[in-house]
């Protein structure tokens, strides 16, 4: 039996064309990634929030976040715990040139837990001392 190789290559290509536009459709239309994504986001500002009422001291922060990614600054990340989040990121005050790293553990309704930041600022230290929430790591 002779097999014409053009024609199988077309019928090939066409099938596997099908089964990718398939396997698409049900990954976009999937409505679970919407909501995943929604409370994703949702948990992401309350940690800004949060961030800002820890280091801001009245100056605004440029952030690096799960939601507004900037390469210089490094990996960022949002990662589901069993009862919470655990999100990372980096800040900056108006001025500075060097990126500061944080890692925030929220509950399920997005409290704080824990968090750690490299900051060397003196009223962020002081509130580290009277929150036991609040650790301030050393610079690498």
């Amino acid at each position: 039996m002779v097999v014409n190789h053009r024609i199988m290559s077309l019928v090939f290509a066409f099938g596997v064309g099908l089964l990718v536009s398939f396997l698409s459709y049900q990954w976009i239309s999937n409505p679970e990634r919407a909501e995943k994504r929604a409370i994703e986001e949702a948990v992401v500002r309350e940690s800004r929030l949060i961030l800002e009422s820890v280091v801001s001291n009245g100056a605004s922060l440029e952030l690096s976040d799960p939601l507004n990614r900037v390469r210089e600054a490094g990996k960022v990340y949002i990662y589901p715990l069993d009862d919470g989040w655990e999100v990372s990121g980096h800040y900056r005050r108006t001025g500075e040139k060097r990126w500061r790293p944080y890692l925030m553990v929220l509950n399920g309704e997005s409290s704080l837990v824990s968090m750690s930041v490299q900051d060397d600022d003196p009223a962020v230290a002081l509130k580290a001392m009277n929150d036991a929430k609040l650790t301030i790591t050393e610079r690498r």
